[in-house]
């Protein structure tokens, strides 16, 4: 048995993978724990049609966040949860949080000017994002293998690292083609550091487990490995 009784973590790992494809996000940053998950993402084109600058008040709302909100509310497929808005204003860009309660899940929205400096790619240009929503829908798969109800205590975050295998994937391609491939990967990052050293041999067995065989898997130490899906990687230490 697990140590914590909190929500069952790959509960809360597909959550996150259903808004990201629900909503048509670009993930700049992603952190998640037992406490939920938090994405960082750019507003989408349209809503960025209208521009403003702050500091705001509730008289004066960016239309920014305003037209943002409406595309959630467009795109958001489940009815059994609504998501719940809050305008952040007192700076020179707005922002606008999105939270799941029910899921766990926030999203929180920024202009381009205030994204954090990290690999965004051309809009329509959806070559990572499946490498990203796979790596998540197999995390939680393993995590599900350990308990379907806590499950162990672990953290995730997502970094966008130089690719090493880049000149590899552009070799022969020129035109179109080669500004699909990007320069970077998704990598993801499980942290287990809080889990003792069975759980988390147990936790490295059900992440080999999942894969049926263990393809584009590295081992790293003991119990860690590191596998990518396309554009996209999970690194867990052991």
């Amino acid at each position: 048995m697990w140590r914590n009784s909190g929500p069952n973590p790959a509960e809360l790992v597909r959550a996150t993978s259903d808004v990201i494809t629900d909503l048509a996000l670009h993930p700049l940053t992603l952190d998640l724990d037992r406490r939920g998950a938090l994405i960082t993402a750019t507003m989408d084109e349209t809503a960025l049609e209208t521009r403003s600058r702050g500091p705001y008040g509730p008289d004066n709302l960016p239309p920014e966040a305003l037209g943002t909100a409406d595309d959630v509310l467009l795109r958001w497929r489940s009815r059994l949860e609504r998501p719940e808005f809050t305008v952040e204003g007192g700076g020179a860009w707005p922002v606008l949080l999105v939270t799941l309660p029910a899921s766990r899940v926030r999203v929180r929205y920024v202009v381009p000017e205030d994204a954090p400096p990290v690999y965004r790619p051309d809009p329509g240009n959806g070559s990572m994002s499946g490498g990203i929503r796979m790596t998540l829908r197999y995390l939680a798969d393993a995590l599900d293998l350990l308990n379907r109800r806590t499950g162990p205590p672990v953290a995730l975050t997502l970094s966008y690292p130089d690719d090493p295998r880049y000149e590899e994937y552009i070799a022969g391609l020129d035109g179109d083609a080669l500004d699909l491939v990007p320069p970077v990967v998704a990598h993801f990052e499980l942290d287990g550091s809080r889990l003792r050293a069975r759980e988390r041999a147990a936790l490295g067995d059900a992440l080999r487990r999942v894969l049926d065989g263990g393809w584009n898997v590295e081992p790293l130490g003991p119990h860690g490995l590191t596998c990518r899906f396309g554009w996209a990687r999970l690194r867990y230490g052991g």
